[in-house]
């Protein structure tokens, strides 16, 4: 639809009367961002495709700088990076859409809680999935200085962090991370993780929170729920997942709430936009 719009040329708008305006398609009202976690694989967000496809929802699905290659492409990336990767994915997206919704995993709660505080005119609402504001290792605020003498940190799989072990083995992950990276990713949540940034966030906020996440501290979703400043605001729990909620073994039950939150600020938007329809008659 995009190449068919492009091909208009200036022969063919000089044989057009004056007042005559090349043809469009309208925007959808609502779009979806999914943002992926850090050294994840895409197949760790794109369970939520098919719920988008369902309802009809144009969506990106951009992989962040550094992933979907390589591990060692990760050394010279920067938090600013990621979050710049995102808010062009979101750019893009509002070509199709009048708003956007950020459904984020982990890192890319962080990308889709500072993409709702930089856009909110064009942000409608944001899905935030085990968000990455707090690490479970007491080794977290220590790797700048094992930076120094660790290059590389290797992850192994552990049964723990999954309920579906089939899941987990399957996992498609980077299998180390730069220690580089490690600190970037610090400095990015300590960047989003200031009560005075979160208090900001009005928006509707969906937090979907494992208790059993070997990654993130599960005490941080409500850390989040508390300090955001949105009317509505909801958590989940949930008590058979680890950190990769939709990959474990809940994640249909996760799919569904997510769909069913889509779907009711879909609703809500339509009928805003009727509302204000009938009044302009």
């Amino acid at each position: 639809m995009r190449d068919n719009e492009n091909h208009t040329n200036t022969t063919d708008r000089a044989d057009q009367p004056p007042d005559a305006q090349p043809q469009t398609s309208p925007k959808a009202p609502l779009g979806v961002l999914l943002l992926h976690g850090l050294t994840s694989h895409i197949s760790c967000i794109d369970p939520v495709v098919p719920r988008l496809e369902k309802l009809g929802l144009p969506y990106r699905m951009p992989l962040l700088r550094g992933h979907g290659t390589q591990p060692s492409d990760l050394e010279n990336v920067r938090w600013t990076d990621w979050q710049a990767d995102g808010q062009a994915a979101f750019d893009d997206l509002l070509t199709e859409c009048e708003q956007v919704i950020p459904v984020a995993l982990s890192m890319g709660g962080l990308v889709g809680l500072n993409l709702a505080l930089a856009n909110p005119d064009t942000t409608a609402a944001i899905v935030c999935i085990a968000p990455a504001l707090k690490l479970r290792s007491r080794l977290a605020p220590l790797a700048p200085y094992l930076a120094r003498f660790q290059k590389t940190r290797p992850f192994k799989y552990d049964p723990k962090s999954y309920f579906d072990q089939k899941q987990g083995l399957s996992s498609q992950n980077y299998k180390e991370i730069p220690s580089r990276a490690i600190v970037e990713f610090l400095e990015f949540i300590r960047y989003t993780r200031q009560p005075s940034r979160l208090s900001r966030l009005t928006l509707p906020i969906l937090i979907l929170q494992a208790t059993q996440d070997l990654t993130v501290e599960p005490r941080i979703a409500q850390f989040l729920y508390d300090t955001v400043a949105s009317s509505d605001r909801r958590l989940i729990w949930f008590d058979r997942s680890g950190h990769e909620m939709l990959r474990d073994a809940q994640r249909e039950e996760i799919l569904d709430a997510i769909e069913a939150f889509l779907a009711e600020k879909m609703a809500a938007l339509s009928q805003a936009s009727t509302s204000k329809t009938s009044s302009a008659k």
